[in-house]
Parts: structure tokens; sequence; C-alpha cells
């Protein structure tokens, strides 16, 4: 087996804020372990500056980098040199005297060299936080560079801080934001942040991670002030594969896998526990007719999974058929119809941007082409709003 690479970073330089994106949150992980591993590393006399080099091609991969568009991921690793990071928001103890108002991730820009090697330096501070910390979060540097989502890869990252902890922690809504990268005026709604950061976030960590991640909402009155932290460590199943799944759910599994190609163990042991068989072959069914196929050949996987959750019904279905004794609510139908055709839009939109930090042009090309069908449908639907006689 080959050993696992683990990061220890103390807490102060894991609670930040940054713009960085998902490929640059990975990259400083990556350039982190190497420069703490790396024996031959330069450390100048009378200079806070540690030079430090790794093949271009070794990066790559440990970051799994697998566009040819080698100048965007020079241009993300060149921009930690001048991002400014807010440090240490949970306001742990800091084990040194020097500010740390305009430290940056990298101590100046990196030099790319044509024998396939880049040479970059951090500041000695850095490495000390992360070469043999005192309050640390550990991170598996293989796993981090799985992570498909900024917010994602953030709550991953800030939550190793919790794991085997023996008490939770309330974190505030400000900080809660901050720690995720979300910017100030981004998801400033709770609905919104809720949808399209904590929701997808917490599911992405816990199919990934070897922990699970709860968050409890704490509250003042109605309004959400902060959240609460609970890590748990995850049991490891004595089975997997195919014989852990019962005979009576064989036939869906087989489906599921020659319509969507590989789906996660953990995500499809949750769909069969938790939904009726019909109900899965329902959502199979609608989402062959409403779903494109990708270029790999398969359903897309994420919109199967959206189906499910949110109970994406047949156009039919909306329909009220045989009563004519029975008042029929247009308006709610209506209504109910243009919340699933939103989610459907903020779903691929969401997807669109997963799509553009890995820098993927043809999932990108075809995800693009599904906004523009869900938001002809909306455009639509609008057309079709009830007049007051209809509603009534």
């Amino acid at each position: 087996m080959l050993a696992e690479k683990m990061l220890r970073k103390h807490v102060i330089i894991i609670h930040a804020y940054s713009l960085m994106s998902v490929l640059q949150r990975k990259i400083v992980n990556v350039l982190l372990y190497e420069a703490i591993k790396n024996k031959n590393r330069i450390n100048h006399r009378s200079s806070v500056v540690v030079e430090c080099c790794i093949p271009f091609s070794n990066l790559c991969k440990a970051i799994k980098f697998n566009s040819r568009n080698t100048q965007y991921l020079k241009e993300a690793i060149d921009g930690l040199a001048s991002l400014k990071i807010e440090w240490n928001l949970l306001k742990d103890k800091i084990p040194t005297d020097i500010s740390f108002l305009n430290l940056r991730i990298l101590h100046g820009a990196p030099t790319f060299y044509q024998n396939n090697t880049i040479n970059f330096s951090f500041h000695k501070i850095m490495l000390d936080l992360a070469d043999n910390p005192s309050i640390y979060g550990t991170l598996d540097i293989d796993l981090q560079s799985d992570f498909e989502s900024k917010y994602s890869h953030a709550l991953y990252e800030n939550s190793t801080r919790f794991v085997n902890l023996q008490k939770n922690k309330v974190i505030q809504l400000d900080i809660f934001r901050k720690i995720l990268g979300v910017q100030e005026n981004k998801f400033t709604n709770m609905r919104e942040l809720t949808r399209n950061v904590i929701v997808p976030s917490i599911e992405e960590v816990n199919d990934r991670a070897n922990f699970v991640v709860n968050l409890d909402a704490v509250k003042q009155g109605r309004k959400i002030i902060g959240f609460e932290f609970m890590i748990k460590n995850k049991k490891k199943p004595i089975k997997t594969g195919i014989t852990s799944i019962t005979d009576e759910n064989e036939k869906i599994y087989n489906e599921i896998k020659q319509i969507f190609g590989k789906l996660s163990e953990s995500i499809l042991e949750n769909i069969l526990q938790n939904y009726p068989k019909d109900y899965i072959l329902e959502k199979i069914a609608y989402t062959k007719t409403y779903a494109k196929k990708e270029s790999s050949g398969f359903y897309p996987i994420a919109y199967f999974i959206s189906a499910i959750k949110y109970d994406y019904k047949f156009k039919e279905e909306y329909q009220v058929k045989n009563l004519p004794e029975k008042i029929i609510d247009y308006k709610t139908q209506w209504t109910d119809q243009l919340t699933h055709l939103k989610s459907d839009l903020a779903h691929w939109e969401r997807l669109l941007s997963y799509a553009k930090s890995g820098n993927n042009e043809s999932q990108m090309t075809t995800i693009k082409t599904i906004i523009l069908d869900c938001k002809e449908k909306l455009q639509q639907h609008y057309l079709q709003q009830p007049n007051k006689e209809e509603a009534r």
C-alpha cells in the first residue's frame, strides 16, 4: 500500500479568509507538504525566505490537474504571492510575536524554468506553522485534491481541526462565512447560503472525507447567528462493493451503474436506504427524459441526485385531470413548478462554476447548453403565469 501523504497545519493558518480558488487551495497544501519534506530547501542566512523547488509535472499530478492549459495553472500559482489573507479568524493563541498582517502564502513570485521545475519561496513563519504545530488540523494531500468546490475544500480543511475533540465548536455566522471563503456581497440571504454553499459542501465532504460533518444552526429568536460544528469519524464498513447490496436492490444498482456510470458507494447506499425502489426508478426515468448524455456516454449523476432530493416530477403529474367538481389551484401549481425550474437552473450554474475552476472545456460547453435550456423553460413558464381568474 502507498503511504498516505499527511500535512499538519497550525490552526491559525487553517482558519483564514482569502479569495483563493479551489485550485489555489490545493496548490498551497501540496507546496507546503513538499517544502517540509524536501531536505534540499535553502534557508538564506539573515533572511526569512526559505527557497524550495518541485518538478512541474509532480505538482500537476499531486493536484490532479489534467488540463493542457498549463498557463492557467502557472497564473494560479503566481497569484499566491500577492493574495491578501486574513489569518487566525478563531483567535487561537499565536506561537510567535511577529505580526501576520502582511504575511502572504508565497514569499515572492515563483520562477518557472524550462527544465520543468518550479522554484518557490515561503516565509520561515509559514513553514514553522506547518512543520511541527502545537494545535493543528491534519490534511490528506491526495484526498484534498479531489474536492471540486472551494467551499467544500474550505469546509474539509477547517473541519480537520475539530476531529476527535471532546466538545463541539460554535462559530459565529460572519466568521463561518469567512472560513468558507464566501465573499461579503455573495449569498447574503440565508436560504441562498444554505442552498449554494452549506448543503453542497457538507455533501461533498461527507462523501469524500474519513469523517462526517454535521452543522446545527444556532439561533437568536428566529435569526441564525452561527453554527455548531459536530465532527465524527466514519466507521469503516467491513464489506464493500456489490456484496454489501441486498438482492432486492441489486437490479437498481446495476441499472444506475449502466445509466450513470460509477457512483460513490456512500451516496448509493444513502439512496438505497432512504428512498423506496419505485421512487428511485421513477427518478431514473425522469433523468433519462429531461437530461442529456455527457460526452462519456452516461447521464449526469448530479441531475439524478437532484431529481431524487427535490422530487422532480414529469409535467403530466402537475396536470389535474378528471376533477370537474374540485377547485384546481393553478397558482400553487405554477409556483411549485417555478421553484423546481429555478432549483434546476441553480444546480447547473453551480456545476458550471466547478467546471470553470477545473478548466474543463468540454464539460463547460455541455453545461452551458443545459443552462440555456433551463432559462428557456423558465421564460416559457413565466409566460404561462395564471391570471387572477385562473388562480381562483
